[in-house]
């Protein structure tokens, strides 16, 4: 996994389910906690171009899930 999935991965249940709610501020409010917890969780870590020319295909997130989205 990559350190961003983990990141993903341990962020807060309820900030996770803030992201669904009814209510357009408590979403608000769920994805500034998440980037609050990611900025948290991936201090420190360099993050670099892979060189990935212009039309390249950039590597999937979840490589074991390549099923069409939809």
């Amino acid at each position: 996994m990559t350190h961003l999935e983990v990141a993903l991965a341990v962020a807060p249940e309820p900030t996770l389910a803030g992201l669904n709610a009814d209510d357009p501020r408590a979403q608000r409010s769920a994805r500034v906690d998440l980037a609050r917890h990611l900025v948290e969780r991936m201090r420190g870590f360099v993050i670099e171009d892979n060189g990935y020319a212009s039309g390249d295909i950039q590597p999937c997130l979840f490589p074991g899930d390549l099923a069409p989205i939809g």
